[in-house]
């Protein structure tokens, strides 16, 4: 009986195991996870589980730690919920708001990573980037590494990735891979512009800064001087 009720628990664990997403590993303000039709007060070291959504409220900023370590950063009046595009593959899914997220590198104990918005998807294997999600558009930039993005019709699983120029509608075979300095964005329309911006100029934006600065303290910088930066907006949220 005793070994049969062991293997008995050690399925349940490993179920449950499977159905964890992300833990809070930085919190400001207030956040609630919804989970089941139920709203939960989140924490420093809440425990999120496959499917959950997570909503910042205002003046909130979050940090999620995956168990590869990738973190996933949510500005305030953000809204993502924690979906995978595969087994032990997080792809969340923006709603709204502000995603940052510094993925752990394939091949150093990463497990692959994308963010996926209304209009678009992107598929990383290792790289700094941000992800805006408004009503009309959604937004991507590169500030390190490579990122594969396409329409939120692409499969992220089996990429095809071309590169195509000037807006157009992105059919479901296509990719667009943005180099660092480069960002897309996607419209409802189904049309999509691709520019380039200055990653160090970009950090006199407060949420830029900041994740710059977090990332600096997880050891895994990819600017060289985030303190020099100056802004005309003042950050909130400055510690």
């Amino acid at each position: 009986m005793v070994p049969r009720l062991a293997s008995v628990l050690a399925l349940v664990a490993t179920a449950m195991a499977s159905q964890e997403a992300a833990k809070f590993s930085y919190l400001v303000g207030s956040a609630q996870v919804r989970r089941g039709g139920k709203s939960i007060p989140a924490r420093v070291s809440f425990a999120c589980q496959v499917g959950d959504t997570v909503v910042l409220s205002k003046a909130s900023r979050a940090e999620l730690r995956y168990p590869d370590n990738t973190l996933l950063r949510l500005e305030e009046n953000s809204k993502a919920v924690l979906t995978q595009r595969a087994k032990g593959v997080p792809e969340p899914t923006l709603l709204g708001g502000k995603a940052w997220a510094n993925v752990k590198k394939i091949g150093q104990g990463g497990t692959g990573f994308g963010v996926r918005t209304p209009t678009a998807v992107a598929a990383v294997r290792g790289t700094v980037f941000r992800v805006s999600d408004a009503d009309s558009s959604s937004n991507v930039r590169l500030y390190e590494g490579k990122v594969d993005v396409g329409s939120a019709k692409t499969d992220s699983l089996a990429r095809i990735r071309h590169e195509v120029a000037g807006p157009k509608e992105v059919s479901l075979e296509n990719w667009v891979r943005l180099l660092k300095g480069e960002e897309v964005t996607f419209n409802r329309d189904g049309t999509w512009s691709r520019g380039k911006f200055s990653p160090k100029a970009d950090l006199v934006d407060p949420w830029t800064r900041w994740n710059a600065q977090r990332d600096s303290a997880a050891g895994r910088p990819w600017a060289t001087d985030t303190s020099a930066a100056a802004s005309t907006e003042p950050d909130p949220f400055k510690e």
